[in-house]
Parts: C-alpha cells; structure tokens; sequence
C-alpha cells in the first residue's frame, strides 16, 4: 500500500487494476507518498489493506486460537478480526475492482508473456505460462490462489468507512469523483502503465474454456457482485458489471 502522512490517505492496489498507473498520479498527487512494504521485483507493493492497517498501527489481531494454529504456522485471520485502536485517524483509502472474469484473463495473459529475470515457482504464474486458461481458473479460484476483493480491501474492517474503491472499466471519472469528494487536485489524464502484450477485448473464448468454472468465479467472488457493484465509484457512468451465468 502507499501511503501520504501529509494527505492522510492511502493507495492499494490489487493486481491488474492499472495500479501503475494510480502509483504514478499518486506520487505526483502526494509528494511524500512512500510504500508501507517497499516494493522488490515487480517496482509495486500488492500488500493488502488488513496487513498494512497492522504494519502502520491503525489495526491489531487478538492473540491467535489453538485452531488458528496448523503444523507450527498460523493461518492467515480474516478481515473481520481485525479491530481498530482507539484512534484510527480517519484514513483515507482508494483502490480498483475490475471484474472478475476480466481481471483474471489479464492476469492469465501478463503472466503468460512476462519476461522474468529468473523463472517464478509460484504456482499461479507456472500454471499461467504452462498450462489452459480452464487449469489456471482452477489454481486460482479452487485453490484459492488468487484473494477476493473483499479479503484484500478489509470489507466491514476498521478502515471500511473511508475507503473508496473505483470501477476499473469507468476509472478516470471515478477518479475524478473522488478528488471532488476529497478537495484534491483535480486528476489529470491517467497514462497507461505496465498493461499486457494486447489488450483482450472478447472475453467469450474464456469463458467457455472455464465452463462450469464461471460459477466457481462467482461464488468466489460474490462480495463483488452482490455489493461490490453497487459501492464502486464509477463518476457519470451507470453499471455495467453483470453477474456471470453458472
């Protein structure tokens, strides 16, 4: 997450939501911005925003219970446990959600065509570059290799009323309609930054590569379409995210 002391205010990106993009107008927004995890290979921090809450000291876990507890290693907590300290400062937070069969295909096919310095074990990128779309849906959503919106944001969590999250496929009106909200600057052009080898256009053939895989996607990430579609900032745009058939 990035974060602006003078601004009060913190950017956190979720992978394949154009977070390079946000990172450079935020850095230009608030000069003093500086990561709460320093970014390493990939030049961003996709640290989420319960783990950040907790590195900067707005947020605490009580202590773990003996079934948090698994061969020695404790089992990440969900969102909801995370409570706020007395003081939580009002921070402000905005971050993206795209939609889920779109968001994924991008990740499936950046994956696919990017030019690693040293070859990656992770699961998810090995079966991205490896293997069918149809087996990297299921690494990332059986498997649960890939984290919900709702996970990374800390839905319901101590900085939820402050949070903002913009709709990827309306961005820079939504980005607009923050900066009013807000009294910031009003948001330039966003420049394209760090997108894939060609932009997908037709999701179709994916999807009927997944097959029964699309309902798997949805119950993974029904927070987005339940409620996820009516939060999102999208300016002057209407909804235009649909829930995908089983």
């Amino acid at each position: 997450m990035l974060h602006s002391v003078a601004g009060n205010v913190a950017f956190a990106h979720y992978p394949k939501t154009a977070g390079h993009s946000l990172v450079a107008w935020f850095q230009g927004t608030f000069p003093d911005a500086a990561f709460i995890e320093p970014p390493s290979q990939y030049r961003i921090s996709h640290l989420g925003v319960p783990e950040s809450l907790e590195r900067m000291g707005l947020a605490t876990r009580p202590p773990p219970s003996r079934a948090e507890w698994h061969w020695g290693r404790l089992a990440r907590c969900p969102p909801g446990r995370l409570a706020p300290p007395a003081d939580s400062r009002g921070l402000r937070i905005i971050g993206v959600v795209r939609e889920p069969l779109a968001m994924l295909v991008s990740l499936f096919e950046y994956w696919r065509s990017f030019a690693f310095e040293q070859v990656s074990r992770q699961p998810l990128i090995v079966t991205a570059r490896k293997r069918s779309f149809r087996e990297f849906l299921t690494v990332a959503i059986i498997e649960g290799q890939v984290r919900t919106y709702d996970d990374f944001f800390g839905v319901g969590g101590p900085a939820w009323p402050d949070t903002r999250l913009l709709a990827f496929e309306s961005l820079a009106p939504a980005l607009a309609a923050v900066c009013r909200e807000f009294g910031w600057p009003s948001s330039p052009q966003l420049a394209r930054h760090n997108s894939g080898p060609r932009p997908v256009r037709d999701l179709e053939p994916y999807r009927r590569e997944a097959g029964s895989l699309i309902g798997d996607l949805y119950r993974r990430f029904a927070w987005y379409y339940d409620e996820g579609v009516r939060v999102m900032l999208r300016g002057d745009l209407e909804p235009s995210a649909t829930r995908p058939a089983p």
